[in-house]
C-alpha cells in the first residue's frame, strides 16, 4: 500500500470514529497505530471539529486534515471501527478490502423507528418511577417516551437546522406531552413525567468523553465536550420549561 493510501485510511477512520462519538485520545491512537502497522511514523492531532495527521513520506511531508461538520453517537460504528483497526494491525489488508470494509461500516442501517420509540418508552418509564414517582406516572412516561422517540428523529434528521434548536423543540415537545399526559392520565405528576423523558436526551456520552479526555490530558476538546453537553442540558430544561409555561397559560 502506498503512504498516501496509509495516510488517507488513517485520517478517514479516525474521523469517523471522532463523528460518531469517540475520545480525541482514541481517535489519535487507531491512528498512529494503523500508520505504525506499515511502518509510516505519523503524528495525529485530534479535537472535537476536525482531525490532522502528518508523515513523512517519500515526497516530503505529508499533511492531511478532516473537519468534522456533523457528530452523533453510534456504539455499533466505534465498535466496528475499533475491530477493523485492530485487523489491520493484525493482518496488514490492502487499500481495497480496507475500503470495501470500510464502506460496509458506513452503510450499515441503525435502529428502526420502532426500536428507537421502544427504547425511549422504556426508558422514560423506568427512570420516571427511579426518581419516585407512581406506577401511574411510570405509564404515562412510557406513553411520552414513545410519542417523543417517534419525534425526535424528524428533528435528529434535519441537518438544515441549528443543532441546539433540535434540543430545543425535544424539550418544548417533552414539555407538552408530558402535560397532556397529566391530563389524560389521573394521579399523574408532570415534572416526573418530564424527568422520565428528558433522560432519553441527556447527553451522557458527552459527558463521558469528556471526563476522559481530560484525564488523558486533552484539555481543549475535554472542555469543548464538557461545555457542549451543559449547554445541550440548559437548552433542554428551557424548551421543556416554554413548554410548560405555554400549557399554564392556556388554562390547562
Amino acid at each position: 500500500m502506498e503512504q498516501e493510501q496509509i495516510l488517507e485510511i488513517a485520517l478517514q477512520i479516525g474521523s469517523t470514529l471522532l463523528q460518531y462519538g469517540a475520545e480525541t485520545y482514541r481517535v489519535e491512537e487507531t491512528i498512529k497505530r494503523i500508520c505504525d502497522s506499515y511502518d509510516l511514523n505519523c503524528e495525529p492531532f485530534a479535537f472535537t471539529t476536525g482531525v490532522f495527521a502528518s508523515a513523512k513520506v517519500e515526497k516530503g511531508i505529508s499533511t492531511v486534515f478532516k473537519r468534522i461538520s456533523s457528530r452523533k453517537v453510534d456504539l455499533t460504528k466505534i465498535a466496528r471501527l475499533n475491530a477493523l483497526s485492530r485487523r489491520i494491525q493484525r493482518e496488514k489488508p490492502d487499500y481495497k478490502e480496507i475500503k470495501e470494509e470500510l464502506d460496509d461500516i458506513l452503510k450499515c442501517k441503525t435502529y428502526s423507528y420502532g426500536a428507537f420509540a421502544l427504547s425511549f418508552a422504556f426508558t422514560a418509564s423506568v427512570y420516571a418511577y427511579l426518581f419516585g414517582g407512581s406506577y401511574t406516572d411510570a405509564f404515562a412516561a412510557l406513553i411520552v417516551g414513545i410519542l417523543l422517540g417517534l419525534i425526535h428523529p424528524v428533528f435528529a434528521g434535519n441537518s438544515s437546522l441549528f443543532p441546539f434548536i433540535q434540543y430545543f423543540a425535544d424539550g418544548f415537545a417533552a414539555g407538552i406531552l408530558s402535560s397532556v399526559a397529566s391530563i389524560l392520565i389521573p394521579l399523574t405528576d408532570v415534572y416526573i413525567v418530564i424527568i422520565g423523558a428528558l433522560t432519553n436526551l441527556l447527553p451522557g456520552v458527552a459527558l463521558t468523553n469528556g471526563v476522559r479526555d481530560l484525564l488523558h490530558g486533552d484539555n481543549i476538546s475535554g472542555v469543548t465536550r464538557l461545555g457542549e453537553a451543559f449547554i445541550v442540558v440548559a437548552v433542554l430544561a428551557f424548551g421543556a420549561g416554554i413548554g410548560l409555561s405555554l400549557w399554564n397559560l392556556g388554562g390547562f
